[in-house]
This record gives C-alpha cells, structure tokens and sequence, in this order.
C-alpha cells in the first residue's frame, strides 16, 4: 500500500516532508542519484528540495515525487485496475490483465477467506487507488456502505454452477 505518510508530512510542513521523503529513500535503499535516476526530476531539484526546507517547488515536481514512490512501492496505477477478492485457489485461476471494450484492465488480487478479510481487502483496495471491486455478494454488500468506489458481487452463472453440481455428484 502507499504510504500516506508522504501526503500527510506535506500538509504538516517542509521540514516534515523533507524527513519523510528522506526516511522513505532509506527505507528502498536509494541516494539521490538512484532516486532522480528513475525519475523525471532533475538531481539539482531533489537535493534542492532536501537541503532547504524554505525552498517552495512546483506541483509537477511533487506530482513527479509521488508517482515515483508509487512506482517504487508497486502502487502506481497506470489504468484502470479492478481488485478482486476471493480465495488464493479462485484467484490463480484469474489472468493478471486483460484487454476488454478496448481497454487495458488490471487485476489486482485480495486473498480472502472470511467476510471479515474480504472486508478489510475491501478498504485496503479503496485505500490503494483501485477503480472497482468483485467479491462475494455478502462481503459486496457491506462493502458498498464503507467504500467509494464501485462494487460487484461475483455472479454464479447457471452453467458454472452446473458444473460444480456435476463434479460434486462424482465424488458422492
């Protein structure tokens, strides 16, 4: 998941989000160099930034900051991603992008077990940028109360259920 806490040391101050931003190229083991290096921000601007908590910076800078800590942190949604939440045996059978009404879709998984974790993967998924939601239609309707994104209930079409009858009528 982001951390927030980039967002929110910008509210408090400069100094704040210099200390953040600081604590967060530590925690991915980045220099300045390393960091500019996989972003579109000039290595003159980063230390700028870092050096002189008095020094304003653009939007774009900011905007360029945050995108490549979502990139580091494998939260940058490029597109529209749906989070599923189902089991691990459910989602192993769900490919990772597919391309539907011409457009790039990405799947994005939320193991879940209980109703109580499909829950919690529910918020997790709001709280990640994820555009929509599929889960199971007791979870789905909670969920739709706590979340401002929209959620879909996984339909049982009648062939697949058909097919499970069948495979259970086998094994009795």
């Amino acid at each position: 998941m982001f951390d927030d806490n980039l967002f929110r040391s910008l509210i408090k101050s400069n100094q704040a989000f210099i200390a953040t931003f600081k604590e967060l190229l530590f925690k991915h083991n980045l220099t300045v160099t390393d960091f500019c290096d996989k972003t579109k921000i000039p290595e003159s601007t980063a230390y700028k930034i870092l050096s002189n908590p008095q020094k304003d910076f653009r939007v774009s800078t900011l905007r360029n900051i945050i995108h490549a800590v979502q990139k580091l942190e494998g939260t940058l949604n490029e597109g529209i991603v749906v989070g599923i939440i189902t089991t691990r045996g459910a989602l192993d059978l769900v490919n990772r992008r597919i391309h539907l009404f011409n457009k790039d879709i990405i799947i994005k998984e939320y193991p879940a077990t209980t109703i109580e974790e499909e829950i919690i993967q529910g918020i997790r998924a709001e709280r990640e940028g994820i555009s929509g939601i599929i889960c199971g239609p007791i979870a789905a309707t909670t969920l739709e109360k706590v979340v401002n994104i929209p959620v879909i209930t996984i339909r049982f079409e009648r062939n697949l259920l058909m097919d499970s009858i069948e495979k259970l009528l086998r094994k009795i």
